[in-house]
Parts: C-alpha cells; sequence; structure tokens
C-alpha cells in the first residue's frame, strides 16, 4: 500500500498532496473509496463543506481561494460566508463558459442597517470582468441583487452588445426575504433567459441575440469591480453550473424544501398587477384560479415566501369570477395545479 501510494505522488500541487489515479481499499475492501459519481451535464459544483474551494462535478474547476464558513442550507455541512471584502473566485474553463447553461445556488441575505454599500444593484455571482470605466461588461451570466427592492436582476452578454452594452436581462418579480435561504436557478436558453426563485418560474425574457461567452473567471459572491461598493453580507451554499437547459422537474427536485411543505409545482404565478378576468387566462391549461380554500392551504404563504404580496396585496381567488369579472380593479393572480 505504501509503494501503491508513493508512486501516485504529484508534486507542486496547490489542491492534493497525494494524487491516486485509482480508489483506495481499506481492510481487504471491506471500506472503498471512490470520487462521486459524474453526471455529464453538470461541470461545476461547489458545495462549500471544504475550506479549499473544490469543485465536486469532476471537471477540477477549483477554486483559487477560500472563503469563511457560515451555516448551510440543508442542516449539514457548511455555506460560503461573504461580508462585501472577498470573494470566489473560479478559474475560466471551457466548462464553464456554454452558450446554453443553467446555474443554481442557495443564497441567505444578512440584513445589515450599518451597510456603507454604494450600489444600489451588487453581484451575487458573475461569470466575466467589467470594466465599468470603459463601459465594457463580460456577464455570462451576471446575477445581482437589488439592496433597496430585494428583486433579483440577471444579466447575459449577447451579441447584440450595442444595444444591450450591460447585456440583455430580465428582472425577477419576487422579492427575495432577508435571514432566510431561498433557491434560485437561472437557465440560459438559445433565445431565452429563464430566472427560477425557489423552485417556481418567477420571470422569463426573450433575447435578442445569441450568448457571448467570455474567458474571464467566474466570481461568487462579489467582483473585483465592485469590491469596494457592494458590502453585501450574504450566505451562498450548494451552487451547480449545467452545460444543458434544466427542465422545471429538475429544477423542483433542487428546490425541494424552499417552500416548506408545499410542493413548487402546486403553485405558478399568473400576474401581478392584473383584472380576475386576465388573472383567470393568464393560468395555463393544467392550472387554474386559486380557489379559497387554495390559498389559504399554502398559495398564500408561498406568494408571502416568494414577495409576490408586496407587489400587490390583493389576492384573487376563484369565487371573485362571478362576483368581480367585470371590474377593473387590480391583483395578484395565483394559479394552483389542477389535481383531479
Amino acid at each position: 500500500m505504501l509503494i501503491f501510494i508513493l508512486l501516485g505522488l504529484t508534486f507542486g500541487s496547490d489542491i492534493c498532496d497525494v494524487s491516486v489515479d485509482g480508489g483506495i481499499c481499506l481492510y481487504e475492501g471491506e471500506s472503498v473509496i471512490k470520487p462521486p459519481a459524474k453526471l455529464s451535464s453538470l461541470t461545476g459544483y461547489w458545495t462549500f463543506d471544504d475550506n479549499k474551494g473544490l469543485d465536486y462535478s469532476g471537471y477540477n474547476n477549483h477554486a483559487k481561494s477560500s472563503v469563511p464558513a457560515g451555516h448551510s442550507s440543508g442542516g449539514r455541512g457548511s455555506s460560503a460566508k461573504f461580508s462585501g471584502s472577498e470573494y470566489f473566485e473560479v478559474p475560466s474553463d471551457d466548462s464553464i463558459s456554454a452558450k446554453i447553461f443553467s446555474i443554481t445556488f442557495w443564497v441567505y441575505f444578512e440584513k445589515d442597517d450599518t451597510s456603507k454599500s454604494k450600489e444600489t444593484w451588487c453581484p451575487i455571482l458573475q461569470k466575466g470582468d467589467d470594466d465599468i470605466e470603459n463601459l465594457i461588461y463580460e456577464r455570462t451570466p451576471g446575477i445581482f441583487w437589488n439592496r433597496e427592492t430585494r428583486a433579483l436582476k440577471v444579466y447575459v452578454t449577447t451579441t447584440e452588445s450595442s444595444d444591450f452594452p450591460e447585456g440583455e436581462y430580465v428582472e425577477s418579480n419576487a422579492r427575495l426575504l432577508h435571514h432566510r435561504w431561498n433557491h434560485i436557478a437561472v437557465v440560459r436558453t438559445q433565445s431565452k433567459i429563464k430566472l427560477y426563485v425557489n423552485g417556481i418560474q418567477d420571470n422569463s425574457n426573450s433575447t435578442s441575440g445569441w450568448t457571448n461567452p467570455n474567458e474571464s473567471p467566474l466570481y461568487i459572491g462579489g467582483t473585483p469591480a465592485t469590491i469596494e461598493k457592494c458590502l453585501l453580507h450574504l450566505l451562498v451554499d450548494e451552487t451547480r453550473y449545467y452545460e444543458k437547459e434544466l427542465s422545471d422537474m429538475e429544477i423542483e427536485a433542487e428546490a425541494a424544501g424552499a417552500l416548506g411543505q408545499v410542493e413548487p409545482r402546486f403553485i405558478r404565478l399568473g400576474c401581478v398587477d392584473c383584472t380576475v378576468s386576465t388573472a383567470e387566462s393568464s393560468c395555463t391549461s393544467d392550472y387554474h384560479l386559486c380557489t379559497s380554500i387554495e390559498l389559504h392551504s399554502g398559495a398564500y404563504s408561498v406568494a408571502r415566501i416568494n414577495g409576490w404580496t408586496e407587489l400587490n396585496k390583493n389576492v384573487w381567488s376563484y369565487s371573485a369570477l362571478e362576483t368581480d369579472s367585470e371590474s377593473n380593479d387590480q391583483g395578484l393572480g395565483l394559479c394552483c395545479l389542477n389535481l383531479g
């Protein structure tokens, strides 16, 4: 065994003291140490459970440095803790520079009334470097959070950079609460940017151009361009990069538990400021305008968790179709899954 390990030594590595080409068997095979299974489309996976910023996807997209640890999203392990003076940097690689991609992660914002941040929109995650002084932006993607409204905005640099120098974008309807873990998913298709909050598609936008990848690092928790301007206090956990478009079901599975006992598939956001008739028509064929019982059985809770009720506190119910069908009053349309 000693000879086997010595043959596997790799010198000059900042990550590994010992490198072995195969598995390690203990006690004549009673216990075997092997790497995790490698999912072909998952090209970056940072659990933040170690102190090295290691990538567990099997693609070796390890971070250049580590950050302090915080409490985890799932009650086990740890998260990455950011206070505005540090960020997590992953060197660029073709495996995390795709034109069609999905990124998922958990985020927890700590409220800091003493923050001296000068910027309103601050980056949570960004692939690329911004040269703000010369108005040159690299964002594939750039996921920003508004410190005042608590909304998210996702930028993607496209081939239409002359019309959209900062990138084409989609802004969330959701308003993320402080001191609560939220699951975020961004899906870039060939022609759309889709944003999911806690497993539910919150908003989407069609883009005029194609994704324009860059060769700059992937940053998490902050960027070099905003390190002195955005003093965000946040935790980030379980960050994944996929070289494919994730389906709704895959995102819902990752976001399990984000809405308590309510499954993300149960609720859809129909419209924000709309009449009850428009609210009904905003629901797709598999959904209907939530009834009063459904609202009180979980839909109200979901709307509060995702911050939709901050946009409009008047929530339409199915019964309003009989009493307010001709009304021009504006409300929030929530769609519930057809269970029958």
